[in-house]
C-alpha cells in the first residue's frame, strides 16, 4: 500500500483517541484509558470499535471540542468531506504518546456522521452505536500491537494539537517536519514488519562474566525493550541502588528492576524483591519500573509493571494483568565467633 504523494504536501490528520489494546469492543480485559472528560464520565468512548471493520470499511472516531473538522486546511476546495488523506492514531500510555495505528487513503468528513444500527458495541449491558467522522477501506488499516506502540509523538509541542485533538501537522516549524519524515518512515518500516522507534537508544555495557545465564538474558532483554522505544541504557547493577538499570530519554528518566525466568508466562510466576528494591519501589513510583522476563532460557517475553494511582496497583498495560504483593518479614543472618572461655 503506497503512500503516494510527496511529504509537504501529503494530507495527513493526527488523531487523539483513548489507549485501548484492541480498539474492537471493550472487554473486561480491554478497557479505555487516559481518555479525556466523555470517557472518564462514562466508561467508554466512541473510538472503542475504530479497528473493528465493518463490510470490510473501518470507521474511525476522534472527540471534537466542536463537533467538526476544519476539512479546509486539508483540502481549501472541499466541502463535506475530503478524500485520500492519512489518517493517524495516536493515544496516551504510561510512556506518553505514542501511534496506535492509521489508515491509508481515507475520506475525512466536516462534521460527525450518523450511527449505523447494525455497527456497535456493548458496554456494561448496554449497546451502543458509535458515531463517526473518518473512513477507509479495512485493507488500508493498520493497528499497531500494544507492546509494539514504540513511536513517540509530542504533545507539548506547538503544531501537534494537545489543545485540539486533533493536529494537521501544517506548521512551518522544524520539529514538525522532522515528525513528518519520521513518521513516514516509521509507516513504511512497520508494513515491513520493523517495529522500532526512529532513534535507538545506546547499550551501557554490561558485565556479562558476574551474570548467570537467566540474569544476563533478563538484563539483555529489558535492555533491548527500552532501546528500541528510543531510550538510552545504562547499568547500575554493581552499585545496588534498588534498581538495574537507568532508561533516559529526553527529560524522561526511568529506574528499573529487572527479574527473570525460565518459566514461561502461562505459569504462576513469582518474583522478590530485596528490602533495598521494595523500598525504592515505593518511594519512587512514578518513575520505577519491574521489568520480569519469562521464558528466558527459550522465548524470553518483558512484562512491564507500571505503577497505577487510579487502582492502587502495579500494572501491565500491555497485557492487562497486575502483581499482587504480600509483604514478608526478613532477617539479617551473621556468622558469630564463638567466644571461648
Amino acid at each position: 500500500m503506497s503512500l503516494g504523494g510527496e511529504n509537504e504536501t501529503m494530507k495527513i490528520l493526527l488523531c487523539n483517541v483513548s489507549w485501548m489494546k484492541w480498539y474492537s469492543g471493550i472487554s473486561e480485559d480491554d478497557t479505555p484509558k487516559h481518555g479525556g472528560d466523555y470517557v472518564r464520565k462514562h466508561g467508554y468512548g466512541h473510538e472503542a470499535i475504530n479497528f473493528k471493520p465493518h463490510n470490510g470499511v473501518m470507521y474511525g472516531f476522534v472527540q471534537l471540542r466542536t463537533g467538526t473538522i476544519n476539512i479546509n486546511r486539508l483540502d481549501p476546495d472541499s466541502l463535506d468531506k475530503v478524500e485520500d488523506v492519512l489518517v493517524v492514531w495516536r493515544a496516551r500510555s504510561n510512556e506518553g504518546s505514542v501511534v496506535v495505528g492509521w489508515y491509508k487513503h481515507a475520506t475525512v468528513y466536516r462534521q460527525n456522521q450518523k450511527a449505523f444500527s447494525e455497527r456497535s458495541f456493548t458496554y456494561r449491558g448496554k449497546t451502543i452505536r458509535p458515531e463517526w467522522i473518518v473512513k477507509a477501506d479495512a485493507e488500508n488499516c493498520f493497528r499497531v500491537l500494544p507492546r509494539q506502540r514504540v513511536f513517540r509523538v509530542p504533545v507539548t509541542h506547538k503544531g501537534f494539537g494537545s489543545q485540539t485533538f486533533i493536529s494537521f501537522l501544517k506548521a512551518d516549524i522544524k520539529e514538525v517536519k522532522v515528525f513528518k519524515a519520521e513518521l513516514l518512515n516509521y509507516i513504511a518500516q512497520v508494513e515491513k514488519g520493523v517495529y522500532v522507534a526512529p532513534r535507538k537508544g545506546r547499550k551501557w555495557r554490561i558485565d556479562q562474566a558476574r551474570k548467570l545465564r537467566i540474569e544476563r538474558s533478563a538484563i539483555n532483554v529489558v535492555s533491548d525493550y527500552y532501546i528500541n522505544r528510543g531510550y538510552d541504557i545504562r547499568s547500575v547493577e554493581k552499585e545496588h541502588v534498588g534498581y538495574d538499570l537507568v532508561a533516559s530519554l529526553v527529560r524522561r528518566r526511568l529506574l528499573i528492576e529487572v527479574k527473570g525466568t525460565s518459566f514461561t508466562s502461562d505459569t504462576v510466576i513469582t518474583v522478590n524483591l530485596s528490602p533495598n528494591e521494595y523500598q525504592r519501589s515505593k518511594s519512587q513510583r512514578r518513575r520505577y519500573r519491574i521489568c520480569i522476563v519469562t521464558g528466558c532460557l527459550s522465548s524470553p517475553i518483558v512484562h512491564e509493571f507500571v505503577w497505577n494511582d487510579s487502582d492502587v496497583e502495579w500494572q501491565d498495560e500491555n497485557s492487562g494483568t497486575s502483581l499482587g504483593v504480600a509483604e514478608v518479614i526478613s532477617a539479617n543472618l551473621t556468622i558469630t565467633r564463638q567466644q571461648v572461655s
